[in-house]
């Protein structure tokens, strides 16, 4: 049986290796060329349906990305929220240290983001012990959010499922005392990532709405349906950022509704949104990282 001290000393090593510059580099390259692979794909499935590229609404699209990123900002500061109800003192500053490393969603094995914060954490003067019980934490709240929003794929009665599951996460939390401190922040945080639901589904349908005609009343159908396809992709982690897992689900559930060609394009064209949505907060963030670094030099204590 392997040592609870090997574990550790592994864990350490994965996130050493996650953080290091060499493998950042390697995976911005990398999602940079499936991002091109993606764009190029969507054209070509263009050419499969019944969707013309003069007829897309490159104004929806550019919605769509500005609410994803507003999303993807959300859930670093409220990341920054979990740590400090676990008792980590933090700066708005170190959302940069989110939106880094959840660049590393998109290499396979699922864990390279976590670890990559985990590593980035003492660089940055963040408590290292705080940050890892922040990650299953964090993990959890978000499962229980896009599981409740995944109701809403059923139609709008699924609304009043999501705002009951919501609800009754939340009151669940009271119940837990000081010496359960994970499953009350956990309890406490599903209404935070919760409302980050509605901009990511909001987002979704803006896409869709690019390419093919929906209405306001199907916004809760394409909520639930991608909160659904989120989770299965989150799942499947030998899929980096689910990739080709979500697309799957996405037209198993749309498909039948506005075509299996159709729901395909507007699955790959969400899949570059969201990538953008990732892409644009990490590179803007890197000025924050830097005045990060620079403050926790400063803070540091002699050698």
């Amino acid at each position: 049986m392997v040592s609870r001290e090997r574990l550790l000393t592994l864990a350490s090593r994965g996130a050493e290796l996650a953080n290091a510059r060499y493998f950042r580099l390697a995976g911005h390259i990398l999602l940079l060329g499936g991002l091109v692979f993606l764009l190029v794909r969507l054209r070509s499935i263009l050419h499969d349906s019944n969707i013309h590229l003069a007829n897309v609404g490159w104004g929806w699209l550019a919605g769509a990305t500005v609410l994803g990123v507003l999303a993807v900002i959300g859930s670093s500061l409220f990341w920054l929220v979990i740590l400090k109800r676990l008792g980590s003192p933090v700066r708005w500053p170190s959302a940069a240290i989110y939106l880094q490393s959840q660049l590393g969603k998109y290499v396979p094995g699922g864990v390279w983001q976590y670890a990559g914060r985990g590593a980035m954490a003492r660089g940055y003067g963040l408590s290292v012990r705080a940050v890892a019980k922040s990650l299953p934490i964090e993990l959890a709240a978000t499962v229980c959010a896009g599981a409740a929003f995944a109701f809403l794929a059923i139609g709008w009665w699924g609304v009043i499922a999501a705002a009951a599951a919501i609800a009754a996460t939340a009151g669940f939390g009271a119940y837990f005392d000081e010496g359960r401190t994970a499953l009350r922040i956990t309890a406490q945080a599903v209404p935070l990532y919760a409302a980050l639901w509605p901009l990511i589904g909001i987002s979704f349908w803006m896409t869709a709405r690019a390419f093919i005609h929906v209405t306001p009343s199907d916004l809760a159908l394409y909520t639930g349906a991608f909160a659904a396809a989120w989770i299965v992709g989150l799942i499947a982690i030998y899929a980096p950022g689910g990739i080709g897992v979500r697309e799957a689900v996405l037209v198993a559930i749309l498909g039948p509704r506005i075509g299996s060609a159709e729901a395909l394009v507007v699955a790959a064209a969400s899949r570059a949104v969201f990538t953008l949505a990732d892409l644009i907060p990490a590179a803007l963030s890197v000025p924050l990282l830097r005045r990060q670094a620079h403050r926790a030099a400063e803070t540091a204590p002699p050698t």
